[in-house]
């Protein structure tokens, strides 16, 4: 039988992140926070304190997401390098121990971009594309199987995976459905399945109940749970 990972990423660092942390914690399972300490797109408020960020790291992987969580394809090099190294270190500062996972913000890269990541001493990079399955080829362009997160553009890839255009359009519009369904393809051939999301996102759509139901689904004897620097070591030193 085929290896089956299973990994789960969220981003940003909200201060909702605890509680999401507690529902992982809750099935048994771990996680990776990738977090950015300035980020544009939560108030300063909503942020993670330095209080909350060390709490989260004594419970799962914190990642770097850099340090305002800018599009890098839309920065200067300099100011993009800036932003990677920056914002790991801020991380690092806090919780005390090396950062060694990176995810970029809004799966927005160049070409240069993992070079960058690499040559600052990371491991890995998560991206944000979906349905991804198999092993990742490489360690700086990771792929995710599901957002916790309805896309109204996943019509197509869900209609290729089903016959019944019930069970279809339940898959379009419940996320939980579809990744159960992803998780299924994963379980019967090996690979990866990984479930990402943003906590803030998980509330505003008042998907506690939803995500309890994906992970209890994905609380499974025979799989390996995995944070996203465990899954890049393995499959580096399997390489």
């Amino acid at each position: 039988m085929q290896t089956v990972y299973v990994t789960t990423s969220w981003d940003d660092g909200h201060e909702l992140d605890l509680k999401l942390a507690a529902e992982l914690a809750d099935h048994g399972m771990s996680g990776t926070f990738y977090i950015a300490p300035q980020c544009r797109e939560i108030p300063e408020a909503k942020r993670l304190t330095p209080t909350a960020l060390r709490e989260l790291s004594e419970q799962c992987e914190i990642g770097a997401h850099t340090l305002t969580h800018p599009h890098l394809s839309a920065i200067p090099d300099d100011v993009a390098r800036r932003e990677i190294i920056e914002g790991r270190d801020a991380v690092e500062e806090v919780i005390g121990r090396s950062v060694t996972s990176f995810c970029y913000p809004y799966g927005d890269f160049s070409d240069q971009h993992p070079d960058m990541v690499r040559s600052a001493g990371f491991t890995s990079a998560r991206s944000v594309e979906r349905f991804c399955t198999g092993l990742p080829e490489d360690l700086f362009r990771m792929g995710t199987t599901t957002h916790g997160y309805q896309h109204l553009v996943d019509g197509p890839q869900i209609l290729r995976r089903t016959r019944s255009p019930r069970r279809a359009v339940g898959m379009w519009r419940n996320w939980e459905l579809l990744g159960r369904q992803l998780f299924e393809e994963v379980r019967a051939t090996g690979g990866v399945f990984h479930l990402w999301g943003h906590s803030w996102e998980i509330d505003a759509n008042d998907d506690w109940s939803r995500l309890r139901t994906m992970l209890k689904e994905l609380s499974n004897p025979d799989v390996v749970f995995v944070t996203n620097g465990e899954l890049a070591a393995e499959l580096k030193a399997a390489v």
